[in-house]
């Protein structure tokens, strides 16, 4: 046997499952902040995000916004259009916003690419002054959703290596010992090489750390329900609802994802007579309504109107799914 071949089998062993994952987050890391630097940030939801912002903050310029909180959903809007994305999204940005409006930040990111002069010029890439709210620093911005990227590459490589050592022991069940035959060695290769893959995706960086969108940190909370789906124990299973329902309230197109956990709760729950289904449903609920209980309390209505809106119409369209040039 060559020495490659020695290496390629022994490589695949379990011990290295690990070592592989964090060899790919440095090259995740490396590459967020070479991105960051050296690709300009294009303005697309973040400025409409602000705004909607400080809409609800009651800090916004706008003359028909003038308590200090709103809670009337149909009173809020952005340049894009009126506030469609559930309570979990305000609150989310308002801390981003008040991370990023930090003094701290524009004297340590603002000679970065070169000058004062960048301070006040959204067109610089590095801060921006939004109507209604202080200085924005989109830079700090960036950093932060690079992390979120690294986080939610972590978790999907994670779940990735689950599936690996799932299908390593499959065959092996009555044995105390992995696998090590040469079809063995290429399944995990296979994966290996698809976890690779992962780190290439070009519209993944572009949402994460040149767009800022909320399918981000929301992405994020649903691969790491995902993961927690894939424990063993009820607990699990309950943190799981927890974080499913957490992405659900920054934006609502998680819903998507519910026909398929419903159909995993059922067929895990027979024994109980769907006792545990009900109860797993009832956390998702519980959270939702709790995050959301400031504006139920006031206009339950409009909030359930917006927030949950399926014939939403924005003031422009905006593709990166179908764009040809």
């Amino acid at each position: 046997m060559s020495l490659f071949a020695k290496i390629y089998r022994s490589s695949s062993h379990e011990q290295y499952d690990f070592i592989y994952v964090g060899f790919l987050l440095l090259f995740e890391a490396t590459l967020a902040i070479t991105i960051i630097r050296k690709v300009p940030y294009t303005e697309i939801d973040w400025k409409a995000y602000m705004e909607e912002v400080s809409c609800w903050l009651g800090d916004s310029d706008d003359s028909t916004v003038r308590e200090r909180y709103q809670w009337d959903y149909s009173e809020m809007k952005g340049g894009t259009g009126p506030l469609v994305y559930p309570a979990g999204f305000l609150y989310l940005y308002t801390c981003l916003r008040w991370v990023c409006s930090q003094e701290i930040f524009f004297s340590i990111f603002m000679n970065e690419d070169g000058g004062d002069d960048m301070t006040n010029s959204l067109n610089s890439n590095e801060v921006t002054k939004v109507k209604g709210t202080s200085g924005v620093n989109i830079r700090v911005a960036q950093y932060l959703f690079a992390i979120f990227y690294i986080v939610n590459a972590a978790i999907v490589l994670l779940i990735y290596t689950k599936v690996v050592r799932w299908k390593r022991y499959r065959d092996s069940a009555n044995k105390n010992k992995v696998l090590t035959n040469g079809e063995n060695t290429n399944m995990v290769w296979s994966w290996r090489v698809a976890m690779l893959l992962t780190c290439f995706s070009k519209r993944v960086h572009s949402i994460f750390v040149l767009r800022l969108f909320n399918d981000a940190p929301c992405m994020l909370l649903l691969y790491l329900s995902t993961y927690l789906f894939m424990e063993r124990g009820k607990l699990s299973w309950k943190t799981g609802c927890i974080f499913f329902s957490l992405a659900v309230s920054i934006k609502m197109n998680v819903l998507l994802f519910a026909p398929g956990l419903l159909l995993l709760f059922l067929q895990s729950d027979v024994s109980t007579k769907f006792l545990n289904t009900v109860q797993h449903l009832s956390i998702c609920a519980i959270v939702q309504i709790t995050l959301g209980s400031p504006f139920l309390l006031h206009y339950p209505i409009n909030y359930l109107r917006k927030a949950f809106e399926f014939d939403r119409v924005f003031f422009h369209k905006w593709t990166v799914n179908w764009k040809v040039s």
